[in-house]
This record gives C-alpha cells, structure tokens and sequence, in this order.
C-alpha cells in the first residue's frame, strides 16, 4: 500500500491542494453572501449555478479534452479556477458572482475529470480498492481541512479568496511535474435516464434525492449556523463535525447494507435523516454542542444515503453497464444539486433560516417514502448476487468519471433487472 500511495504521491498531492480549496471555497463564498446581506433566494441561486455549471461540464467536457488534450485541459482549468476565485472580491455583486459561480462549476469538473481518469488509469484492477479508499479519505480530509483554513483570515476581507487561488495555481505543479502520462481517453460510458431508471428505481431516486437535499445543507449551513449566533469559528467547527460524521458513519451503516435489504436500510437511513433535520431546524439554537451533535448525525446520515443507493443499483446491474450506471447516479445527483440550493433558498426566505432543514427533512421522507413503497413492488435482491458496500468520496466534489475507481467495476459478474 505504501509503495503504491508513493507511486501516486505527486497526483494525490495535486488533488489534495485542489480538494481544500474546493472545501475552503463553498463555505468562504456562502458566508461571505451572508455578510454581505444577499437576499436568500439571491444566495441559492448563485450556490446553483456552481452545481449547474459542474454537471454542464460533466456533460460536455468530454469533448472539450478529446479535442484539446488531458494536460493542457487540466492546465487551462486550474488557472482559470484561480482567476474566477480571484476576481470574486473585486465585485461583491450577484451579477458578477452569478457567472463567475457557473464557470468555477464548470471549470471545476474539467479538473475533476482529468484528474480522476488520471488515477483511475494509474491504477490496476487489483488495487482498485484500496487507492479508492485512500482517496475517499484524502477527499473527506481536505474538505475538513478546508474548513479549517476558514479561520486563517476574515471571511469578509480579500486574503481567503487570495489563499484560494494560490491552492488552485499549487494543484497545477505536482500533477505537471508527475512521470505518470495524461490519460489517453477518458471513458464515455452512457445510458439514459430512462434506462437507468428501469435498471434501478431506488437507485436514481436516491441519487436525485441525495443531490436535493445534500448540496443544500453543504451549500447552505454556514448562513444557518451563523443566524444562530455562532461567529467564524463556529461555523468551521460545525462544518469539520458534519464532515467528520460522514465518515465515522459511511462504513458500520454500509456494512448493516450489507447483511439486509438496502432499500430496507437506505429508508430507515432517510427517515433518521429527516428527524435529524426536523431536529435542527427546531432545536439548533438551543445550544452550541447541541448543535453539534446533531451536525454529526446528519453528517453521518446524508452521507451514506447516496452510496447505498449507489450499491443497490450495482446489485442490479449487467457487468458491462455497471460504469454507466454508476456515472449516471453521479450525474443524477448532480442535477439534483444544481437546483437545491434555490428551492432550499426559498424556504429560508419564507420560513427563516431553519426553512433550510425544513426542506431537507421534507426531501429525506419523501426518499424513505418512496424507497417503501418499491419495496412492496419487487422482491429484495438475494444476499448471494449482492456487492460489498463501498463508500464515496463527497459526492460535491468528484466527477463521473471516479466512478472507474470503484472496485465494483471490475468485480461485478452477475446480470439482472432491479428494483
């Protein structure tokens, strides 16, 4: 494991300066809004726009490196990720951060794409599994340590937005100093929605209603733990908490995925996700460590949604359309985060701030609703044709095309229509 962490070190090490600044960047900018008294909806709409704009360029940024080449994609990308964070203090203004939001997005996945089909093209089918757990840690780490780097200066001032684009403009040295080659060609498995939707019902519902809640409460809390009193510093914690939460959670309620129905243990995940944000809309402000308490629950709780769902549709899948379905899940969730942070938006302009987690418990019972309901309609899948849990990385911060890393995509065998 060592020696091959090592081989990979200069790549990892590129991705972890861009996975900090991307956990660093959403809360800085959603504070910042904050400070600067956007109308909520304003807020939502432009934390959407980076959503929208990372699955156009899931979409579309194909295209754009077949054309152009992997490396100089990946140099082009990161330098204007650097310049977009750098001229968003020049203009507080939501019609300078609304485009400047989208093309972060979109520039973002072009990194994110080359650089994951880079280390899934590094890896062997024998390693798949431990690089990937390797990197769903450093994914959730440098998130955290994103969060930290919040207190290092003035959310209101310049200097994080300057630290940002030095993390953008360090992520570019590792990865061009590396000996491995850019990728070749980067995967263009693809199915339909309606495809995708036959194969696995709970599986799409989950990832569309994971992307709903999910980039909403990311997206969002920071302005919800401010309005209940916390400074800076509060927020960071809070944010570290929720992170922390997600991984001490994903694997002991993966492996409880494992042993029964998923969509048995995906509903009752959902209906604990929900109570846990009815919890916080109510309660929030009835105490700091209150407050983070719960942030670790429902850490732990949407974090893991996602990934059963992910898993339950892999138990369904043939073993030449598991990539396919794996990346559309993905792409499904990121078209329900494109859209979240504004309906949740609404609900915080109208019901205060704790109408953020009104929303997401709305959307979590409707994921256990549902999840019920189809478990009335078809047969659970048999224990022997079901794969081993496999965590995520944060969902807000991979591409599809990570999806070639998951253990999964080698190991699957077995064929079948799911439920």
């Amino acid at each position: 494991m060592v020696r091959e962490i090592y081989a990979l070190g200069a790549l990892l090490l590129g991705m972890s300066a861009l996975l900090i600044g991307n956990g660093l960047f959403g809360t800085l900018t959603a504070l910042r809004m904050s400070l600067e008294e956007f109308d909520p909806t304003m807020i939502g709409i432009i934390v959407s726009c980076h959503s929208l704009g990372f699955v156009l360029g899931c979409i579309y940024g194909q295209r754009v490196i077949s054309s152009v080449g992997a490396i100089r994609c990946f140099t082009a990308f990161a330098a204007l990720m650097s310049v977009s964070v750098l001229l968003m203090p020049l203009s507080v203004q939501p019609f300078t951060w609304i485009p400047l939001r989208l093309g972060f997005g979109f520039f973002s996945a072009m990194v994110f794409m080359v650089a994951e089909s880079w280390l899934a093209g590094s890896v062997s089918s024998e390693k798949k599994g431990r690089i990937f757990s390797v990197y769903m840690v450093i994914n959730k780490g440098c998130f955290g340590l994103g969060q930290v780097l919040l207190q290092v200066a003035d959310p209101a001032g310049d200097r994080l937005f300057m630290l940002l684009g030095v993390l953008f403009a360090l992520c570019l040295v590792p990865i061009a100093l590396a000996r491995h080659e850019a990728p070749k060609d980067i995967g263009e498995d693809r199915m339909s929605f309606r495809e995708l939707y036959r194969s696995s019902p709970v599986g799409v519902m989950g990832a569309v209603a994971t992307g709903l809640a999910n980039s909403a409460i990311i997206g969002l809390s920071p302005i919800f733990v401010l309005s209940v009193g916390l400074n800076v510093a509060g927020v960071s914690t809070f944010m570290i908490i929720f992170m922390v939460g997600s991984l001490a959670l994903q694997i002991p309620i993966g492996r409880l995925s494992d042993r029964f129905d998923r969509r048995g243990v995906l509903a009752v995940v959902a209906f604990s996700a929900g109570l846990t944000s009815i919890a916080i809309a109510f309660f929030g402000d009835a105490g700091m460590w209150l407050l983070f308490a719960l942030a670790f629950a429902i850490g732990g709780l949407s974090a893991v949604t996602y990934p059963i769902a992910m898993a339950h549709a892999s138990d369904h899948a043939r073993a030449q359309s598991v990539v396919a379905i794996m990346a559309g899940l993905l792409l499904a969730f990121g078209i329900g985060a494109s859209v979240s942070p504004f309906l949740a938006s609404l609900a915080m302009k109208y019901l205060g701030p704790s109408g953020l987690y009104f929303y997401a418990s709305a959307i979590y019972l409707f994921m256990a609703a549902f999840t019920l309901y189809r478990m009335s309609r078809r047969a659970a899948v048999p224990d022997a044709d079901q794969n081993a849990f496999v965590p995520q990385p944060q969902t807000s911060q991979s591409s599809p095309v990570v999806t070639a890393l998951d253990p999964r995509t080698a190991e699957k065998e077995g064929t079948g229509v799911g439920g």
